[in-house]
């Protein structure tokens, strides 16, 4: 039911991007991330931008699928193997909803990139990668503190992803929703296969 109701959540956001390419009320949040006072935020924003981008975002994944596999956890590895490859959702839904990105008419432009808006393909392929790693967090680290501590850097990347490609001017606020949403489609089935496959749960020790 909950993934029915995100799919037709999904359709329904990239419908109205289709029909509605710079709406002011997505200005004024774009402009809101690149006017808040802290320090650093910027700089941040384009490390962030780009680790998200080739090669990294191909290393990255690959090191960590090869990492679980050699201390045995082929089937982690594989699950994260499928959770990744579905980035190249983004390039399929960017061409046909093709909407285009934010201009400097509108919002301060620090980072350009061509091609369509929505979905965020940062968001989208950051979410695969940490989110599913967010998961196998729980059969991976046996320690509470440093499970919670893990799990909670993988979720911090992910918000902060969303952040930054608004403060660099490259999305607007619902390619980054849409990311988000397009990401957990994805990642709600992959841990649900992965978990009814298992005998082992994941661990509670402290």
């Amino acid at each position: 039911m909950w993934w029915a109701l995100g799919a037709l959540a999904t359709a329904a956001l990239a419908l109205y991007a289709t029909t509605n390419g710079a709406p002011r009320w997505e200005a004024s949040v774009v402009r809101f991330f690149q006017t808040l006072p802290l320090p650093g935020l910027h700089e941040l924003s384009l490390a962030l931008t780009s680790a998200g981008r080739d090669p990294l975002v191909v290393l990255l994944p690959a090191a960590a699928i090869a990492g679980l596999w050699a201390i045995g956890q082929g089937r982690l590895a594989g699950f994260l193997f499928l959770a990744t490859l579905a980035r190249v959702l983004a390039a399929i839904v960017k061409w046909l909803v093709d909407r285009p990105r934010p201009t400097e008419s509108l919002v301060d432009v620090s980072y350009y990139l061509n091609g369509p808006s929505f979905p965020s393909g940062h968001v989208l392929s950051t979410t695969l990668f940490l989110g599913f790693l967010c998961y196998s967090c729980s059969y991976l680290l046996p320690h509470r503190a440093l499970r919670l501590g893990a799990q909670a850097g993988c979720l911090a990347v992910i918000a902060l992803m969303g952040v930054a490609r608004m403060e660099l001017g490259a999305h607007w606020p619902t390619d980054v929703l849409g990311g988000y949403l397009i990401a957990a489609l994805v990642l709600a089935p992959l841990i649900s296969l992965h978990r009814r496959g298992l005998a082992v749960q994941p661990t509670n020790a402290q």
